[in-house]
């Protein structure tokens, strides 16, 4: 009888011992695929942040962003602003309906994703220096400075926007 309970007792500490080392590894995979997860994701918002800003080839896009981001300094952009951004995309690029909700969306996305397009406005405005006339450069100043007074006068922190952007875009 006493060896009938030493064997189930054994039974039982090996099942025990078993199953812990189980769920311990279990843990430990589990540990690992969050580890190789955060890596990635790492490696994935490097991307498209890259992408967004420095792999911008659309002039529109690029001031898509701006705009957006000029709106923004304002707090969070309202009805009007964003009408009047879609707007003025309209009348300057020509765009349709569609086209410029898209590319307030795009503009919406892109600023979300970098936070403070005002700090990289070199990277950003470089497809508007490489395919835009000095006419349509000075239309997209003009555009900014419209989109900057819709809920008032200018912010200081949107005439620095206005202002570098006039130095990228005019001086060069």
């Amino acid at each position: 009888m006493h060896i009938i309970i030493a064997i189930l007792g054994a039974l039982a500490a090996a099942f025990w011992a078993f199953t812990h080392f189980v769920n311990a590894a279990g843990a430990g995979r589990d540990t690992v695929r969050d580890v190789t997860g955060v890596i990635r994701r790492g490696k994935w918002n490097r991307r498209v942040d890259q992408r967004l800003i420095e792999n911008l080839s659309d002039p529109r896009e690029a001031a898509a962003v701006l705009l957006y981001q000029m709106a923004a300094y304002d707090g969070a952009v309202t009805d009007r602003q964003m009408a009047g951004i879609v707007d003025g995309m309209r009348e300057t690029f020509e765009a349709d309906e569609e086209t410029a909700q898209g590319l307030y969306a795009f503009g919406r996305m892109a600023v979300g994703q970098i936070n403070d397009a005002g700090n990289s406005v070199r990277k950003i405005l470089r497809p508007v220096l490489e395919v835009c006339t000095d006419e349509e450069k000075k239309q997209f100043v003009d555009l900014l400075e419209r989109t900057a007074e819709i809920e008032g006068s200018p912010a200081d922190v949107q005439r620095r926007l206005i202002a570098e952007a006039r130095r990228v875009l005019l001086a060069e």
